[in-house]
């Protein structure tokens, strides 16, 4: 019979878990790092990656959003995509997680946004909710980030990152219950009525901009969820 060596049992039992959450907290990092959405700038005081949407501290409550550090402007207005052939028509977007994209990408500025439980105000362009509680006297960002990152047009000829203003009637319904198969036999039926499949998301058994995109993953431009060949995207929703 050969003796084990106990301490290094205990040493090997406890490094292992810790190496492999290392691991995969370094390979999922490693999918927005570099990306469109990576705001840091290496070597300076904004050189963390998660912070421009997230925070541990001081988060945003009004956000339908794990620790979310920006503001979400609820009052602004959209027009959204209607059709008479549609099953369920487009919700409140006020209440739904793709305000939060659009807090970005509807390219229209909103200013004196309050979070009433903590305090403060901000833009939904470049202020962080974190920074304004710390310091009320500073809440613009924009000296705090790379301006090149959206406005590359302006500093290196790059393109403007991507923005689809407020009218939202020619694109994609969002804020939408997804239908069910006895309304609309034109659609499958997800595995959770609420959350979806695994590689194509519903929130609160709605369809969001999310549901489509992962801001997290840049791998299938621009940030699909899956790689579009064939409409693989698409016909995961829609029967064709």
């Amino acid at each position: 019979m050969k003796w084990i060596d106990l301490p290094f049992v205990v040493a090997f039992c406890v490094t292992v878990p810790v190496l492999v959450v290392l691991i995969a907290t370094t390979l999922q990092a490693a999918t927005i790092v570099g990306s469109k959405h990576d705001f840091s700038t290496p070597g300076t005081n904004t050189d963390e990656v998660c912070v421009f949407c997230h925070t541990p501290h001081w988060a945003n409550p009004l956000a339908d959003a794990p620790l979310w550090n920006r503001f979400v402007d609820t009052a602004k207005v959209y027009t959204l995509y209607s059709s008479p052939t549609m099953d369920t028509a487009p919700g409140n977007l006020a209440v739904s997680v793709s305000v939060l994209c659009l807090g970005c990408h509807d390219g229209s500025s909103a200013y004196g946004i309050v979070v009433p439980s903590l305090g403060v105000t901000g833009g939904d362009k470049h202020d962080l909710v974190n920074f304004a509680v710390k310091d009320p006297s500073k809440t613009d960002q924009s000296s705090y980030q790379p301006c090149e990152k959206c406005h590359g047009d302006i500093w290196n000829g790059s393109p403007r990152w991507f923005r689809v203003g407020t009218d939202l009637s020619n694109d994609h319904p969002i804020a939408m219950t997804y239908p069910t198969s006895a309304q609309d036999a034109a659609f499958n039926t997800p595995p959770n009525l609420q959350n979806g499949w695994a590689d194509v998301k519903l929130f609160h058994g709605k369809v969001e901009c999310p549901t489509c995109h992962n801001a997290h993953d840049p791998a299938n431009a621009p940030f699909l969820r899956k790689d579009n060949t064939a409409s693989a995207l698409c016909v995961t929703c829609h029967v064709k």
